[in-house]
């Protein structure tokens, strides 16, 4: 049985990440700012597609944190997907949803972005492709910070419940 600061430590740790993604976030930023100014260069194109790689390695730790908290068990062949979709499921009585289905699909654009990525070394960076996930980005962080914060406060919620039965 979990305990109250179970639930805490959980929140906290999602907190760091949290703040970590503004970190990110801002480098990424600078990469893109670059890129555009530097639109012929394949290095300025992939330091772009290296921060929206670790924005993504970043949320998908999030995830991660969630699911081995609270269920566990991910399919090998297919985690990276099955964690973003599980990250739209409620779990009445254990935990709430982090997002919706419609945040779900454009998250699923960066993951498949950084799987592309990771993968990149038989071809070469496609410039538009990466500017088209680069313009999701904004909205995607913006819209993360009050599903943290939901979340989290989910997270005290069943800590002064557990407190409660104890």
């Amino acid at each position: 049985m979990r305990k109250p600061e179970d639930y805490r430590r959980l929140a906290r740790e999602l907190d760091l990440d949290a703040d970590l993604l503004a970190s990110l976030y801002e480098k990424s930023r600078r990469a893109a700012a670059r890129a555009a100014l530097a639109s012929d260069d394949e290095f300025a194109w992939a330091a772009l597609g290296y921060t929206l790689h670790n924005l993504y390695c970043l949320f998908e730790n999030y995830f991660l944190r969630i699911a081995k908290f609270f269920e566990n068990g991910l399919d090998s062949n297919s985690w990276h997907a099955e964690l973003v979709d599980r990250m739209c499921v409620e779990i009445e009585g254990l935990r709430p949803r982090l997002f919706d289905r419609s945040y779900a699909r454009r998250m699923d654009e960066l993951r498949r972005f950084r799987h592309a990525f990771r993968n990149l070394y038989q071809s070469e960076l496609d410039p538009r492709r990466l500017k088209l996930v680069d313009e999701g980005i904004p909205s995607l962080v913006v819209d993360f910070a009050p599903l943290h914060n939901r979340f989290t406060a989910a997270l005290e919620l069943l800590a002064a419940e557990t407190e409660a039965r104890e």
